[in-house]
């Protein structure tokens, strides 16, 4: 891996797309999620205004594109300044896209599946209701993300035993689990993304911090970590700001 201090528009000249993550990267981490007595207290935070200034103009030289297990509700409430001309924003792990004012989704789920994570989110629920750990749902259209004071064992059994043929995956990302088809994922968002815009998934710098991350990075023409130590890709943020994704905006605005 290379610093990002070495990044210059030769090395750039065929990239036409960026895509940011989103919690790590372009926001600070942390979700605050309390569901009690059928009242769920959602808090998260929302990106800098100034960052969102350097964005923009960062869009004069390339597409914009946001990628995050949140729901696009949220995103868009998050980013919702960015859009629309040469921004899109991408929900649930790459399953839905927001772009040019309307919504994409990636690909169908099967009624087997639909009903596979009806019965997962099922069990967790009657898990939930008498377990101090587990903090609650945050919304989303599919994707299953149980947010928890810490791992439990038992969310992983239930995926395990409901999900026989190891269809599912189930990741932990320091504050909840998601649990979704493995076919599903922000590589696979990418792709649609690109053939939507008419360019080659080579033409796209992914910028990410978490394993999540790495399946966009290994399909995609560069790569930036903000976090090298969970994440590898072709260059890293080298810590001289607390968001790897705006030391990386600032970086390619100064030499553009």
């Amino acid at each position: 891996m290379k610093p990002i201090s070495v990044l210059n528009p030769t090395s750039l000249s065929n990239i036409k797309l960026i895509s940011f993550d989103a919690d790590g990267v372009m926001v600070e981490k942390g979700t605050e999620i309390l569901e009690k007595d059928r009242v769920l207290t959602v808090k998260t935070k929302k990106i800098s205004q100034s960052l969102l200034k350097k964005l923009n103009k960062l869009k004069k030289y390339f597409h914009i594109n946001i990628s995050s297990g949140r729901s696009l509700l949220y995103l868009k409430e998050m980013f919702d300044p960015l859009l629309w001309e040469k921004a899109s924003l991408q929900g649930e792990n790459g399953v839905f896209t927001l772009i040019d004012g309307q919504v994409i989704q990636y690909s169908k789920l099967t009624f087997e599946e639909l009903e596979r994570l009806r019965k997962i989110r099922g069990e967790i629920e009657k898990v939930a209701e008498n377990s101090k750990n587990i903090r609650g749902f945050e919304p989303k259209q599919f994707l299953i993300s149980i947010h928890c004071f810490n791992e439990e064992p038992t969310i992983i059994e239930i995926v395990k035993k409901l999900d026989v043929r190891g269809e599912f995956y189930i990741k932990w990302n320091s504050e909840a689990y998601d649990i979704f088809p493995k076919r599903f994922s922000k590589g696979g968002g990418l792709k649609q993304l690109a053939q939507y815009l008419g360019i080659d998934v080579f033409q796209i710098l992914v910028v990410g911090n978490d394993p999540n991350d790495q399946e966009a990075v290994e399909g995609s023409g560069l790569s930036v970590t903000t976090s090298p130590d969970t994440l590898t890709a072709d260059y890293y943020t080298e810590g001289k700001l607390e968001l790897g994704g705006e030391e990386l905006v600032n970086h390619l605005l100064d030499i553009f």
